[in-house]
């Protein structure tokens, strides 16, 4: 899994304001999000925490970049006792991220914008919405992953897989066990996407 905060400050990094925690899985595209005030590594950490135990399934590890909030006793001591393997990227390469950045842009920019939110009312509508949304990306939207990319003097060809859901992703898999697939489906079958979209 890949995580990353996304600040929502307004143009102003002055006082205390808002953060989304986005974490998704590389493989799949499966991702979650949970709004905090602030990004304390207490609070990072306690929303990470909530994020895994709402995970499909158990994930193996944890991509981070060099960010303090990240790189901590607290969150080294959690995936230790998860057994998570913990990575980072390197300074300054923001492409060691590339899928968490992609998510950021598309399911937290796109969705509420660069305005400021920096009361625990903002936060909570927050979660609000990403509780939701969540479950459209994850049961509804499909994509593509890029399986080929060809290089032909200045010309770049690239070739995508079929588009499907990240939840048919991740039932495709095999890292599921039956029960878990069943769950996801029944929910899946649940779900109305028109409600959920508006």
């Amino acid at each position: 899994m890949e995580i990353d905060l996304v600040e929502h400050n307004g143009g102003s990094s002055l006082g205390h304001f808002a953060y989304t925690l986005t974490v998704v899985d590389v493989v799949t595209g499966y991702t979650r999000r949970r709004a905090l005030l602030g990004k304390s590594q207490r609070a990072v950490l306690q929303e990470l925490r909530f994020i895994v135990s709402q995970w499909p399934h158990r994930p193996w590890g944890v991509h981070t970049d060099y960010g303090p909030e990240f790189l901590n006793a607290h969150l080294k001591a959690f995936c230790t006792s998860a057994d998570l393997k913990f990575t980072r990227s390197r300074p300054y390469r923001k492409n060691d991220n590339a899928h968490v950045e992609q998510k950021n842009h598309v399911l937290v920019r796109e969705l509420v914008g660069y305005e400021r939110y920096d009361t625990p009312e903002q936060v909570q509508w927050l979660n609000a919405i990403y509780e939701l949304h969540d479950q459209y990306a994850n049961h509804f939207l499909p994509m593509r992953k890029l399986v080929e990319k060809e290089r032909h003097g200045a010309r770049v060809r690239k070739r995508y897989d079929q588009a499907k859901t990240p939840v048919v992703r991740l039932i495709d898999s095999g890292v599921l066990t039956a029960e878990q697939a069943r769950r996801l489906l029944s929910l899946r079958a649940s779900l109305d996407p028109l409600a959920l979209h508006t």
